[in-house]
């Protein structure tokens, strides 16, 4: 993985970093064009793709452990040379016009263009932006914006796999150490309020009779990473009582997903969030239901059973996630440069979640689960019925 510059805290307009990642990666390189650079690698695993990412651009390569060298050569001339090739910038725009036909028209999909932009208190830079705004970018944008980014600031090199590290260090610096970055610009601090207490509904013209319900409360960064190791467990324990209360006690088979999802970028900003799809006649329902479970987690604190029983599946998945070069690379040496904190998690990790216990997550219940604090998203099916935010 090699990082650069702050991603999409540097987009100026909402929408341009997903659409300059996908004309880089559809445009091959300066000197080859996507076809001609997938017949010159026939036969060989080594592959590069560009990702626009929340607070660094990246390129993440593979290659079997021979082509180490040459998957440096691609990082290289990716860098030095990319490309921006108006048939990538069409194809983008039919692509992307496809997936706003679909977003459009499910209750999913309207999570991505209303709701998400919605949790993070109207931030442009959150979800996805409308259709219109989007399709408006042009191809001269992308490049004016993009093309100096890839030789500003300075390069995070994270090898991870069956590898030489003298080899490695010894081709960083032959591919990549010489080439020439101009400074980067100062980096853009992000500023995100919850809706707590807040409300938003509308009706989407689907032809599925679902809707799709939201509850969410906002929780903290990721930095204290103790606290975020915890507040997945919360969210574990949040989700298996969800699950018996709707599944057991109220007969309906809808299966709630709670995850936590703490920034990177904005201090102070995390969603805990609880999402069911649901039949649209039971949603209000099935929405007091889920603030009611969650007050009485937040009042009454969590039993020592149900914490086993949601942690137990975190420490086997721990142990196995571990053995994985995705793990290194992604959660502990990616942007290691710029937060070196995350060097030493690996040390702590299944010592710390083995300590957690019921006490300090029934804390976090009762400070975070406050039900005049959550937000609730609900969008249906069209039936007749005005919709709207409040």
């Amino acid at each position: 993985g090699v990082q650069f510059g702050q991603g999409r805290l540097a987009e100026t307009k909402p929408g341009l970093g997903m659409l300059a990642e996908s004309v880089v990666r559809e445009s091959g390189v300066g000197g080859l064009t996507h076809a001609e650079l997938d017949e010159a690698l026939a036969g060989r695993t080594a592959s590069v793709t560009f990702r626009v990412g929340q607070e660094s651009f990246s390129l993440n390569g593979v290659a079997l452990t021979g082509e180490l060298e040459l998957l440096f050569q691609l990082l290289m001339t990716q860098l030095q040379d990319p490309a921006f090739r108006d048939e990538a910038y069409q194809l983008g725009r039919e692509r992307f016009g496809q997936m706003y036909d679909q977003m459009e028209s499910s209750v999913e999909g309207v999570l991505q263009l209303k709701g998400e932009r919605f949790l993070a208190g109207g931030n442009a830079g959150y979800g996805l932006p409308p259709r219109e705004e989007f399709m408006r970018l042009s191809l001269p944008e992308v490049q004016a914006w993009l093309a100096p980014l890839f030789a500003q600031g300075p390069l995070e090199i994270s090898v991870v796999g069956d590898v030489r590290p003298d080899e490695a260090v010894t081709l960083a610096g032959r591919y990549l150490a010489t080439l020439e970055r101009t400074p980067a610009p100062a980096p853009v601090a992000e500023s995100l309020t919850f809706p707590a207490g807040q409300q938003l509904e509308a009706l989407v013209p689907s032809a599925i009779d679902k809707a799709l319900l939201v509850l969410g409360w906002p929780t903290a960064d990721y930095w204290d990473i103790a606290r975020t190791r915890r507040l997945n467990i919360l969210s574990a324990v949040l989700d298996d009582r969800l699950r018996l209360e709707i599944r057991e006690k109220l007969g309906a088979a809808y299966s709630p997903t709670v995850f936590n999802q703490p920034s990177r970028v904005a201090p102070g900003y995390g969603v805990l969030r609880a999402m069911l799809t649901v039949d649209p006649a039971r949603a209000e329902e099935l929405s007091e239901r889920v603030l009611a479970v969650a007050t009485e987690l937040a009042a009454k604190g969590v039993q020592e059973e149900e914490l086993r029983r949601s942690l137990g599946p975190s420490l086997t998945s721990i142990k196995d996630m571990m053995k994985t070069n995705r793990y290194w690379l992604e959660s502990v040496l990616t942007l290691s440069s710029r937060h070196p904190e995350q060097l030493a998690w690996p040390l702590t990790i299944e010592r710390d979640f083995a300590a957690i216990n019921a006490e300090e997550i029934s804390a976090l219940a009762a400070r975070y689960l406050r039900p005049e604090k959550a937000a609730k998203i609900l969008f249906r099916p069209e039936s007749g019925q005005e919709s709207g935010a409040r």
